[in-house]
C-alpha cells in the first residue's frame, strides 16, 4: 500500500509496516485517555502523530437576552482553554513513552460545520493514514460516530478508524499480542486485512473468522440446510483469502469457521464474543458507504459491532488504499 512504509525484514524481531500518520481525536473523557495510552502501544519513533481537539459551540435558547454574546465569549474562552491543557496533558502521556506528539484545538465557533467533519476535514489536509478514537458506548466521542455516521465517517475520509472502548484494558505492551480479522466471502475485506496486518509483530497471535448466520428470522422463512453448504464454502473461501494476503506475517495464524445460535443471535454478537474469548486486543472488519445488497461484512454489522465491542475495533473502508 503506498501510504504505508514496506515491511523490513530483520531476522525474528522485525515488525511489519506501520502507519506513518496517526491522527488522535480527544476529549476529556477517560474513553479518550484510554484511547490514547492504547495508541502509545503502536505508536513507535518516526511516526507523525497529531493530536486533535474539537471545543464546540455552547449550547443555548433563543432568543438571545443582549448580555448572553459576552457572556458566551468567556465560555468559549475557558472551553478553549481547558482544551489546551488537555492537549498538553496528552502530548506528557505520549513523553512517557517516548514520544513525540503535535497538537492542534479546533474551535468551532470560528469554523463552519460540525465536530464529525472538523476532524475530517484535519485528516484529509494533514494527510492522515489512521485515525484514533475513544468511545464509552452511546456516550462521549462515540457519539460522533454511532448510528448511520459510522458508515459516512469512513466513506468520506476513506480512512481506517481505530475506536478503543473505555472499558478495554491498556497496557504497557508494544502492540497488539492477539488480532482477531472477521472476514466475508467477498474480496472487498482485502483492505482490512493489509491495513490490519501492519499492527502486527512476530510476537502477534492472528485469527481469522468466518460466521455462518444459522439464526432464524421470520423475514426468511426457508430452511437453513438448503444455504448451509454454500455458506461453507463460502467460508472456505473467505480464510483462503485471508490467508494469502496475511501470508507474509509473522506470527501465529489460525482460522475457524463459526456459527451464530439457531435463536435470538446475530452475526456481530459472534463475532465479539469470539473476540472476547479468544482475549482478542484488536478486532479487525471492512467496511464502506453503500446500502442495499451489499454482504454483511459491509454493512450494518460493522456498524452493531461498534456499539457492543469491548475490543479495540479497526475499520477499514473497502475503498482505502
Amino acid at each position: 500500500m503506498a501510504r504505508y512504509a514496506q515491511m523490513e525484514t530483520i531476522g525474528n524481531s522485525a515488525e511489519a509496516y506501520r502507519p506513518r500518520r496517526v491522527l488522535i481525536a480527544l476529549d476529556a473523557s477517560p474513553a479518550s485517555e484510554n484511547a490514547l495510552r492504547y495508541a502509545c502501544r503502536f505508536v513507535s519513533p518516526g511516526m507523525l502523530v497529531r493530536l486533535v481537539s474539537v471545543v464546540e459551540n455552547p449550547q443555548v435558547p433563543l432568543p438571545l437576552p443582549d448580555r448572553i454574546p459576552l457572556s458566551l465569549d468567556a465560555v468559549r474562552s475557558d472551553l478553549a482553554k481547558r482544551g489546551r491543557e488537555m492537549l498538553c496533558r496528552a502530548q506528557e502521556v505520549f513523553a512517557e513513552f517516548g514520544l513525540q506528539a503535535e497538537t492542534e484545538l479546533i474551535e468551532l465557533s470560528k469554523h463552519a460545520g460540525d465536530v464529525l467533519h472538523a476532524i475530517a476535514e484535519v485528516a484529509e489536509k494533514w494527510n492522515a493514514d489512521l485515525l484514533v478514537i475513544g468511545a464509552r458506548q452511546h456516550h462521549g466521542l462515540l457519539r460522533w460516530i454511532e448510528g448511520n455516521v459510522a458508515e459516512p465517517l469512513t466513506a468520506h475520509v476513506k480512512l481506517p478508524l481505530l475506536i478503543v472502548p473505555e472499558c478495554f484494558p491498556t497496557t504497557d505492551e508494544r502492540g497488539p499480542r492477539r488480532i482477531l480479522f472477521a472476514v466475508d466471502g467477498s474480496t472487498e475485506v482485502v483492505p482490512a486485512l493489509q491495513v490490519g496486518a501492519t499492527f502486527a509483530t512476530s510476537e502477534t497471535s492472528i485469527k481469522t473468522i468466518y460466521v455462518i448466520d444459522k439464526a432464524t428470522r421470520f423475514s426468511n422463512p426457508l430452511p437453513f440446510a438448503l444455504f448451509e453448504e454454500a455458506f461453507m464454502e463460502e467460508g472456505k473461501s473467505a480464510i483462503a483469502i485471508a490467508r494469502r494476503v496475511l501470508g507474509h506475517v509473522p506470527g501465529e495464524k489460525v482460522a475457524e469457521i463459526l456459527s451464530t445460535r439457531e435463536c435470538r443471535d446475530d452475526i456481530a454478537h459472534t463475532i465479539v464474543r469470539e473476540a472476547n474469548a479468544w482475549r482478542a486486543d484488536l478486532l479487525v472488519m471492512g467496511t464502506h458507504g453503500r446500502r442495499g445488497a451489499a454482504r454483511w461484512l459491509l454493512g450494518s454489522v460493522a456498524r452493531r459491532v461498534v456499539g457492543i465491542t469491548s475490543t479495540p475495533l479497526l475499520l477499514v473502508n473497502s475503498a482505502f488504499g
